[in-house]
């Protein structure tokens, strides 16, 4: 149909669509049919809705659709629901048409072995709906227990395309993975006494904990219970066990060459030697690379200390603890002598050192303040004087001395 308007002549086109993509031509809120007109400068006009199904039965919307497709029976005439009619320009009218039929959502069959569905589907439904949001699709997922290896994608052309595209690169890194997966799975076992195994696995896991950091990999001791308490189970990838299998066998080497060795330490020094918190009995271990353990309270040997390491190392540490020992007794020799000097006097007025201790040589209280060696002590001598007579200890200058008020003397008038 031509209509002259102006110096311009305008057509109208009927574009035959199927009533059921009528919504997805329009888009949210009518966004792609004002966008299609707007973009085309031509008028498009829906048909009717027609809910009476009349007509010629259209395609199955599951079914694989080529883009513009609108019956399978060319030969039968379309439904008046299904014509969609552009009015413009005749050139506008044409471009406006393919633009309709583009937006017509077709749907293609990908296929995706069954046994990734579950890892495309995500977590409670993330994946697969993150990627219908990033191409604007629907994406259809079979049943698990059907294992079919498809998975069905329904949209616009484009966007279909580009979600056969993402999800196949999917598939991709799914399958990489699992071939990741399948290598880091390497395992072997080895056999280690299970006396090694606090060693191995270190003060608060220290030494195993770098050892798999070094290479990569898991070690497994044996729960408490197994029958065999002596196996070790390490995976990962087959470079990084060999590795760590042949860290572990080092260590165990080294341990196997050690030995233990008691040193008799005086125990006033061992607080010294421990230090605040054993970070000096920490910090002598790491230098000297070996175990020192110390007495517990109560124990019937209190200065036995032993130390466990390579021989060397052994010798060596001793030899410190032991120049440590002499140092340190030097220091508590010269405190307990100082503390005799500041000990206070006793109740009964002894005390110290120049005053006499606080009991006689039988163990009774000493008597007051006692003289060695006086006059009076010696052959033929006199009795000591009695401090509390006033015969041998008078009182001179009580009667005439001036009555003051003050320190300064009399009050002036």
């Amino acid at each position: 149909m031509k209509i002259r308007g102006g110096q311009e002549s305008q057509v109208s086109v009927e574009v035959v669509i199927q009533q059921q993509f009528h919504r997805a031509l329009v888009g949210p809120k009518g966004s792609r049919l004002q966008q299609l007109t707007k973009e085309h400068q031509v008028q498009v006009q829906l048909p009717e809705r027609d809910d009476g199904n009349t007509g010629p039965p259209g395609p199955d919307p599951a079914a694989p659709q080529e883009n513009g497709e609108a019956a399978p029976h060319a030969e039968a005439a379309p439904r008046k629901c299904d014509i969609i009619i552009v009015s413009g320009r005749p050139e506008k009218c044409e471009l406006a048409k393919a633009a309709l039929l583009a937006l017509v959502p077709v749907t293609e069959d990908v296929e995706v072995s069954y046994e990734l569905h579950r890892y495309i589907i995500g977590q409670k439904g993330s994946g697969i709906r993150k990627m219908m949001e990033e191409y604007e699709v629907n994406i259809w997922v079979p049943q698990p227990e059907q294992q079919w290896d498809v998975v069905r994608v329904t949209g616009q052309l484009t966007n279909v395309g580009r979600a056969r595209e993402g999800l196949l690169q999917r598939v991709r890194e799914l399958q990489a993975e699992q071939e990741d997966r399948a290598l880091r799975s390497f395992k072997v076992t080895m056999s280690v006494e299970p006396r090694f195994h606090p060693k191995i696995i270190g003060r608060k896991g220290a030494v195993i904990s770098q050892i798999r950091k070094d290479h990569d990999v898991s070690i497994q001791f044996p729960e408490k219970g197994d029958e065999q308490q002596d196996v070790l189970v390490i995976w990962g990838y087959e470079a990084n066990v060999g590795g760590a299998r042949g860290a572990l066998e080092r260590l165990v080497a080294e341990l196997r060459e050690m030995v233990s060795q008691d040193v008799r330490l005086d125990p006033r020094t061992h607080a010294r030697v421990i230090g605040a918190r054993g970070k000096a009995i920490r910090k002598l271990m790491e230098e000297f690379k070996v175990d020192i353990k110390f007495p517990p309270p109560g124990s019937e040997e209190p200065d036995r200390v032993a130390v466990t390491g390579l021989p060397e190392a052994v010798d060596n540490a001793i030899h410190h603890l032991l120049n440590l020992e002499e140092e340190y007794m030097l220091s508590v020799t010269e405190t307990e002598t100082l503390a005799a000097y500041m000990k206070p006097p006793s109740r009964y007025g002894g005390g110290g050192v120049g005053g006499g201790g606080g009991e006689d040589s039988n163990g009774a209280p000493a008597k007051g303040y006692v003289v060695r060696d006086a006059p009076w002590n010696a052959p033929g001598g006199d009795k000591a004087p009695d401090m509390s007579s006033a015969e041998d200890f008078p009182t001179f200058g009580a009667s005439v001395a001036p009555k003051q008020s003050s320190a300064w003397g009399p009050k002036k008038v």
